[in-house]
């Protein structure tokens, strides 16, 4: 549910991605939380914990900004692992990084819908994962998509086309974080 690093870097960091189901955020958020040595609090893995519990997942949203918003409070930066599609999510995130004197910065990850599909279908699906088969995974694809295809998120800090090699465009993203 949230990978907590043993040190973390002294610039205050909330970054925040987007990308449809599929798209890679997990896995980039994961690299990016090791390499800057944030916390990652990623939405799907307490969802599968909730759903372990026969509970809601209405409540996933409130307790990733619970563990969010006590890393911050510590000082922490944190890696946001959600689909921040929707413009009143990315104000209100602006909004928290202020809050706390965290630097915001939001990505968005580009990867080809066959890439997507593909990845989908041929994904092992276990009890651990958010979706219980690839044509669930599919179905939400799709209904997620069509956000992105209007472009209702902000214009993003950064982007990642997944379609390339993702080690020296996150390289890329570091340096200029770094600077700021």
């Amino acid at each position: 549910m949230i990978q907590t690093p043993a040190k973390h870097i002294q610039q205050k960091l909330l970054i925040a991605l987007t990308g449809p189901v599929g798209s890679g955020k997990s896995h980039i958020a994961a690299i990016l939380a090791k390499k800057l040595k944030a916390v990652h609090v990623r939405t799907d893995d307490i969802r599968v914990e909730l759903r372990q519990q026969d509970k809601s997942y209405d409540a996933a949203p409130r307790i990733a900004a619970k563990l969010r918003d006590q890393a911050l409070k510590e000082g922490k930066s944190v890696i946001a692992d959600f689909d921040a599609v929707l413009p009143h999510r990315q104000r209100e995130l602006k909004k928290i990084a202020e809050k706390y004197g965290a630097y915001f910065f939001f990505i968005r990850i580009d990867t080809p819908g066959e890439v997507i599909l593909r990845r989908l279908k041929n994904k092992r699906y276990t009890k651990k994962e958010l979706f219980k088969n690839a044509a669930e995974a599919i179905r939400v694809y799709h209904i997620r998509k069509k956000l992105h295809e209007n472009r209702l998120q902000s214009a993003p800090d950064f982007a990642i086309n997944n379609a390339k090699l993702l080690a020296p465009q996150i390289q890329q993203i570091i340096e200029n974080i770094q600077k700021k």
